[in-house]
């Protein structure tokens, strides 16, 4: 863990190269971001900063599409944008005037919620209507066998196929009894007041649900390039959050939004790293691979 006086002491010699190096006019960093409960290092750095002479103007989107479009317009100055949605924003015009600073990796795992006032065991699943995200995803594989070798019957279960994203809105319309979620929805859910059934972190991925992408990032970090001098004491700060303990990051995001910490303590800490213009690549290169399968199966 990171002392306090050390934390500092980096952010203020990034502030010193900084103003040495661009002047003292322009010190506001206008930020993006739309997931609260994956951004414990911005709000732990922006603690720090509250004692700086640099300003962060912090701005929550409704989604990160929202983020990468204010981000070609030059509303913001950095943000971060889903890592599945890298791939499309890449190929529209102004995306060269972007920079790929950072990543946030959450482990995939794989999670069974149970819409809110159902009460049922693994051995009474049958008869309900269950989410996956496609009939070989890895995260639902993974269910099955563990709850065979418990004793669960799952071959009574009504399995319907949708988009991550849609399955706790279909939670909470009463669609579904319960899904089978990513690790980094898990945290919504619970705090819309669903419950947790099934857990295992140790999920391989590798397949189209859950692709083995540079450590199962979750978010990339944009920022323009013209003002890459500017956040990079923000950078420095995120990086040098990440060394501090678990506890302390949650505690950054239970005080940053409306997540209970009791909920927080039961999940993984997402994680901060660099990352660079090879980030993009990869992700391009995997969606192009997704689309070229799918029009092979169309073929077909």
């Amino acid at each position: 863990m990171v002392k306090k006086p050390v934390f500092v002491f980096v952010l203020l010699l990034s502030f010193a190269l900084v103003f040495t190096a661009c002047g003292k006019n322009d010190t506001r960093i206008r930020i993006g971001y739309s997931d609260g409960f994956l951004s414990a290092a911005l709000f732990t750095a922006q603690e720090e900063f509250s004692r700086s002479p640099l300003r962060l103007n912090i701005q929550q989107f409704r989604s990160s599409s929202d983020i990468a479009y204010a981000l070609l317009a030059g509303v913001l100055d950095t943000g971060f944008v889903e890592a599945e949605k890298l791939a499309a924003f890449a190929a529209l015009d102004g995306f060269d005037r972007l920079a790929v600073v950072g990543k946030v990796t959450y482990p995939y795992g794989a999670t069974m919620v149970l819409r809110k006032g159902l009460n049922v065991r693994l051995h009474e699943l049958g008869g309900l209507s269950i989410a996956a995200s496609a009939p070989d995803c890895v995260l639902f594989e993974e269910f099955a066998e563990d709850a065979g070798r418990l004793g669960a019957d799952i071959d009574g279960i009504n399995i319907v196929y949708m988009a991550f994203d849609a399955m706790i809105p279909a939670l909470e319309a009463g669609v579904i009894d319960a899904a089978i979620i990513r690790g980094s929805f898990t945290v919504i859910a619970l705090h819309a007041g669903h419950s947790v059934l099934y857990q295992n972190w140790e999920v391989e991925p590798g397949d189209e649900c859950c692709p083995a992408i540079v450590d199962q990032s979750v978010l990339v970090q944009l920022a323009r390039r013209n003002r890459l001098e500017l956040i990079q004491p923000l950078i420095n700060a995120m990086v040098s959050a990440q060394q501090l303990s678990p506890d302390e990051l949650r505690r950054a995001v239970a005080n940053n939004t409306v997540i209970p910490f009791e909920i927080l303590q039961g999940q993984p800490v997402p994680e901060f790293s660099l990352a660079d213009e090879e980030l993009t690549a990869i992700f391009i290169e995997a969606a192009e691979h997704h689309e070229d399968g799918h029009e092979d199966d169309h073929d077909e």
